[in-house]
């Protein structure tokens, strides 16, 4: 039976006694409750009463977790299951699980909830600023794995791993691998990296934002853990996040009005999906998986307006899903250029002629970005095809998300103000926007510095 143990007036302990699991004897296990000072000392008792009768069956039923004997990763195990997984998009599910497995987990997991201080966590931290410790780092394959290869063809490795086939060439090749590819290798070979594969870049270390992110998790899991009363605070609240030196943070790179102008002239005679899918990134500022998202039913052409409501992206583990946009501000009203518009008119005919020939064979979707006979592209496609079109061009090099840098860059040289800035981009606050695009606000500064002097000279000039 659970007894209660009173701390002054407003505060007990309740205590179960409950059978060891292994050998002779009892352990006892408490829960300490503070009630309201609204409380009469009659319903305090009562209250007592009844979460010790609720305790005991807690304990009993084996529903009750003790953070004193929980090891770290049983309890991540039920924080995946019972939040994550429920209430995580899935992209950042899979970011979470990729830093607990390959980082977190090996380093803590084996340690009881209760008994994790802030000097692990430091610990931690700071080994994850020395070398060796990015996942992103390239390996190349070792002899013995070299020889392990040859004995079987690229088809029947790529069954039995999961591994496309490419990547068995190229290694064999001599080239390199990421680290997602090393751990299947090495788990299906049944050997130790070491002996499979040699690491490249070896100097390369993990960015302060990095170690930034495996904060942010480890704080959001013990504070559930505080939550459930499995510990009585955070210990990464206590720590203190080391300092790294790292190279200035890079402009954003974007083109310029005269590249704009190249480009453009560049697409003509392109793919018209593609066409598309870049000319909307450029006149919007639409993130890649919000280009992907986009659907006729939520444009409307006439009014020029884009409802921002879902991301179309692909997930590792999960495959194409829809989601909602990146933050709450993610969700918007954009206006399009009566340019844009007349391309997305020009296009909408196009697709109603290629339903027309193809007939039964059109896939039937009210995506916009899709391939001629109606089946949507592959969320990344466009961004693809864009690198190799910039090649093939010779213009500049930026990625697709650059074309949201260059709408962005177009919007402050054409004097927009922050707060719609920020709210096109669908940033969760202006500061994001300000942060991001600095370098280009400040030059607009100097400018209106420059139009001062202009009138101080004008002045000079009339007298």
């Amino acid at each position: 039976m659970a007894s209660i143990e009173w701390r002054g007036d407003y505060t007990c302990r309740i205590i179960v006694s409950k059978p060891k699991p292994f050998g002779k004897g009892y352990d006892r296990v408490n829960k300490t409750i503070t009630f309201p000072t609204s409380m009469t000392a009659k319903q305090r008792i009562k209250e007592a009463e009844k979460e010790a009768i609720l305790f005991e069956d807690e304990v009993k039923s084996g529903e009750y977790l003790d953070g004193e004997q929980i090891t770290f990763a049983n309890f991540v195990a039920i924080w995946m299951k019972e939040y994550a997984e429920k209430e995580l998009a899935p992209s950042t599910l899979v970011k979470y699980k990729r830093r607990l497995k390959s980082r977190i987990l090996p380093a803590l997991g084996h340690m009881k909830l209760a008994g994790i201080q802030p000097s692990h966590i430091t610990a931690f931290y700071n080994n994850l600023t020395e070398t060796g410790v990015r996942m992103d780092v390239l390996y190349k394959a070792t002899d013995a794995l070299l020889e392990k290869l040859s004995q079987t063809r690229n088809t029947a490795l790529s069954k039995n791993t999961g591994i496309g086939r490419n990547v068995f060439a190229r290694l064999k090749k001599g080239g390199s691998a990421v680290y997602d590819t090393v751990e299947k290798l090495c788990t299906y070979f049944e050997a130790d990296v070491k002996e499979m594969f040699v690491q490249q870049d070896t100097n390369k270390v993990l960015s302060s934002k990095t170690v930034r992110h495996h904060h942010t998790l480890l704080s959001g899991i013990f504070t559930f853990a505080m939550e459930w009363n499995l510990i009585k605070d955070n210990p990464t609240r206590r720590v203190r996040l080391p300092s790294i030196t790292k190279a200035k943070s890079a402009k954003p790179k974007h083109y310029d009005d005269k590249q704009v102008a190249v480009f453009l002239a560049a697409l003509e005679g392109e793919p018209i999906k593609y066409k598309m899918a870049l000319l909307i990134a450029l006149d919007t500022g639409l993130r890649l998986s919000e280009v992907a998202g986009l659907t006729w039913s939520i444009v409307d052409i006439d009014e020029q307006v884009v409802d921002v409501v879902q991301q179309r992206q692909y997930v590792p583990e999960y495959g194409i899903i829809l989601c909602d946009p990146k933050t709450e501000k993610g969700e918007r009203a954009i206006t399009l250029s009566l340019y844009a518009k007349e391309k997305l008119m020009e296009y909408k005919a196009y697709q109603e002629q290629m339903r027309l020939k193809y007939g039964s064979a059109w896939h039937e979707s009210d995506i916009i970005i899709t391939h001629d006979d109606g089946v949507p592209l592959f969320p990344n496609r466009p961004s693809t095809w864009f690198g190799e079109f910039i090649k093939r061009k010779g213009l500049p090099h930026i990625t697709f998300h650059g074309l949201r840098h260059t709408n962005a860059s177009l919007m402050i040289g054409g004097d927009v103000d922050i707060v719609t800035l920020s709210g096109r981009l669908g940033h969760a606050d202006k500061n994001v926007t300000l942060n991001i695009y600095t370098h280009m606000i400040e030059s607009r500064e100097k400018m209106a510095a420059n139009k001062i002097d202009q009138f101080y000279n004008s002045i000079g000039d009339e007298s």
